[in-house]
């Protein structure tokens, strides 16, 4: 639930609403267990889908300016967002002329992974695991023979 701690983090960065009036947590979630080896020790075990919900309470702010916070913290944070996954949805509740109550409910997709770990508490193929990513190996030179 990384990118809702992240994203919480950011909007209370923006000061929007005092601290106590902004709160996150999550509704639902599922996993799809994948269980594929990825090289280097590691697995990706699944991919978590959660909806998280985050509320601002009497909010007096732009709400353009709020879904364009949210908009393009989507786009720098998260750019393998499925574009079956819904749209980020905004519940206003007035509260008088100037204040409101508002709700956003967006779903999340993050990958699970494992790396090998002799002490671990998961166990795979014969394999102990611990919660973690494998260091994926880049090739920064190579070279392509043709007909050889």
């Amino acid at each position: 639930m990384n990118l809702l701690r992240a994203l919480t983090a950011y909007l209370q960065e923006q000061n929007l609403v005092l601290p106590e009036q902004l709160d996150s947590w999550v509704d639902q979630v599922n996993l799809d267990l994948i269980w594929k080896p990825t090289g280097n020790g590691g697995m990706h075990m699944g991919d978590m889908r959660y909806r998280a919900v985050l509320v601002l309470e009497r909010f007096a702010g732009n709400p353009a300016l709020l879904m364009a916070l949210v908009g393009s913290w989507l786009e720098s944070n998260d750019p393998d967002r499925d574009d079956g996954m819904p749209v980020p949805a905004f519940a206003v509740e007035p509260l008088d002329n100037d204040l409101f109550d508002v709700e956003l409910t967006i779903e999340f997709e993050e990958g699970q992974h494992l790396v090998e770990d002799p002490n671990g508490q998961i166990e795979s193929g014969g394999k102990k695991y611990g919660l973690g990513q494998a260091e994926l190996w880049v090739a920064e030179q190579g070279e392509v023979a043709h007909g050889a």
